[in-house]
C-alpha cells in the first residue's frame, strides 16, 4: 500500500498545467514610434472626409480602446467563470512509538455545489460582459456625436477666419482711402475715427478667430488619436451652402434601442444577478471527505460529510450590498430612459427655432448685401461717399457671420438628432 500513497503525495509536481508568469515592461518609446507610423499611414489620403475621419477614430480613440479593453477583460473572465473548487487533498502520517507502528492515511475533501453558485457566477460573469458591451457601444455612439460636432465646428471656424482675412483686407484699403481724404479735407475726423477703429477690431477679432481655429484643429487632433506630428492634416468638406432640411425627431421604439439605454439597462440585469448570487450564498455548501488510513495493518476506508450552519451569518451583508445596488441601477436605467426623451423633446424643438433663425439671417444677409452691392455702384460713379459704403460693407459682414454661427448651432442639433435613431447613417 505504499505505491499509492506516494503517488498521492507527489500529486502537486504533477500540476504543470498553470499559467506562468510572463513580464511585459513598458517601452515608451517603442509605443511612440508605432503611433507615429500609424497616425502617418492612416492621413496619407488628405484631406480627410468624413466615413475616413470615422475610420481613424474608431480605430485610434483612447476612450475607445480603455472600453474595448475592459470588454476584452470581461469576455476573458466569463469564459473560466463558473468552475468547481479544485478538490483538495491531505495526507498524514503518525509513528506509534510503543507498538513501532506507522499509521498513515489519505483524505479527500470535495464540495458539491448543491446551490447552484458555479452557475450563477457563470451568469453574473456573462451579465458583466454584456453590460462591458452595452457601454463600448454607447462610447462609440457618443464619440461619434462629438467627432461630427466637432468636425463643424472646424469648418465654422475654418469659413469665419477666411470671411475675417478679406474683411480686415478691405478694411486696411478703407484705412488708406480714409486717410488720403482726411489729409484733403474731404473726411471729417470722427468718420476716419470709425473707420480706423474697425480696423482695430478687427484685426483683434482675426487674431482670437486664428487661435480658436488653431485650438479646434488641434482638438480634432486628439479626439481622433492622431499623433500631434499630424496636426497640419486637412478635412475634407464645407459649410452647406444651403440651410439643410430638418432631421425626423425620433419616436419612442426609436429611443428604446439607443445604446446608452441598452447600457444602463444591461448594469440592471447585472445587479439583479449579482442579488441572487448573494441571496444564494445563505444557504450552506455540502462538503464529501472520502479517506483512506493504513492503521496497525489494517486498511481503512470512510467518508465524511460536512457543511457550515448559516446560524448568524446568513451573507447578511451581501445581500445588502447587493439589494442597494440593484435599486441604485435601476435608478439609473430610469433617468437614462428620462434623459432620452428630454433631450429628444429638446433637440427637436431647438431645431424648430435654430431653422428659423438660420432662415431669418440668410434673408437678412441678403437683404444687406444687395444693399452692399448697391452703395459699390453708387460709390463708384461719385454717388456716395465712402462712410456709407463702409457702413454697408460692415452690416453685411456681421450678418455673414452671425448666420454662420446659426447654421452651425443648427448643423451641431441636427447631428445629436441623427445619433439618436437607432439606424443612424452620419452624412
Amino acid at each position: 500500500m505504499k505505491h499509492p500513497f506516494h503517488i498521492v503525495c507527489c500529486l502537486p509536481l504533477l500540476l504543470v498545467s498553470c499559467t506562468l508568469y510572463s513580464p511585459k515592461p513598458l517601452d515608451l518609446s517603442r509605443d511612440t514610434a508605432e503611433w507615429q507610423q500609424l497616425s502617418a499611414r492612416m492621413c496619407e489620403e488628405t484631406p480627410l472626409t468624413l466615413n475616413k475621419l470615422h475610420e481613424i477614430g474608431l480605430l485610434l480613440n483612447p476612450e475607445l480602446n480603455q472600453a474595448r479593453l475592459n470588454y476584452a477583460r470581461s469576455t476573458a473572465v466569463a469564459e473560466f467563470a463558473g468552475l468547481w473548487n479544485d478538490p483538495g487533498i491531505s495526507a498524514e502520517l503518525r509513528q506509534v512509538r510503543e507498538a513501532d507502528a506507522t499509521n498513515r492515511g489519505v483524505g479527500l475533501s470535495l464540495t458539491l455545489p448543491v446551490t447552484g453558485l458555479p452557475g450563477l457566477a457563470k451568469k453574473v460573469a456573462e451579465c458583466y460582459k454584456q453590460e462591458d458591451y452595452a457601454a463600448m457601444q454607447a462610447k462609440e455612439r457618443a464619440y461619434l456625436v462629438q467627432l461630427d460636432t466637432l468636425r463643424f465646428s472646424v469648418m465654422s471656424t475654418h469659413a469665419k477666419l477666411h470671411l475675417m482675412q478679406s474683411r480686415v483686407k478691405q478694411l486696411a484699403e478703407e484705412q488708406n482711402q480714409a486717410q488720403r481724404m482726411h489729409e484733403l479735407g474731404e473726411m471729417e475726423f470722427a468718420d476716419f475715427q470709425v473707420i480706423c477703429r474697425r480696423l482695430n477690431d478687427g484685426q483683434k477679432e482675426l487674431q482670437e478667430m486664428e487661435q480658436e481655429h488653431l485650438q479646434t484643429h488641434l482638438e480634432m487632433v486628439k479626439l481622433l488619436g492622431l499623433h500631434p506630428d499630424q496636426r497640419e492634416v486637412e478635412l475634407d468638406g464645407h459649410l452647406p451652402a444651403a440651410i439643410p432640411a430638418a432631421v425626423p425627431q425620433p419616436d419612442m421604439q426609436m429611443l428604446l434601442q439607443h445604446p446608452a439605454l441598452k447600457a444602463a439597462m444591461a448594469a440592471h440585469d447585472t445587479s439583479e444577478a449579482e442579488l441572487q448570487r448573494e441571496i444564494r450564498k445563505q444557504y450552506p455548501e455540502l462538503e464529501i471527505g472520502p479517506g483512506f488510513e493504513h492503521d496497525g495493518g489494517d486498511s481503512k476506508v470512510g467518508v465524511g460529510i460536512g457543511m457550515n450552519l448559516p446560524i448568524w451569518n446568513r451573507n447578511k451583508e451581501g445581500v445588502a450590498q447587493a439589494t442597494a445596488t440593484r435599486a441604485i441601477k435601476e435608478y439609473d436605467a430610469v433617468l437614462a430612459w428620462r434623459d432620452l426623451l428630454q433631450t429628444s423633446v429638446s433637440l427637436g424643438d431647438m431645431q424648430k427655432l435654430l431653422l428659423q433663425h438660420c432662415r431669418a439671417e440668410q434673408e437678412r444677409v441678403a437683404r444687406l448685401s444687395a444693399a452692399e452691392k448697391q452703395q459699390e455702384k453708387l460709390y463708384a460713379i461719385g454717388e456716395t461717399k465712402l462712410p456709407a459704403v463702409a457702413d454697408a460693407r460692415q452690416e453685411a459682414y456681421l450678418r455673414r457671420l452671425n448666420y454662420i454661427d446659426c447654421l452651425t448651432k443648427l448643423l451641431s442639433t441636427q447631428v445629436e438628432l441623427q445619433y439618436l435613431n437607432p439606424d443612424c447613417i452620419a452624412k
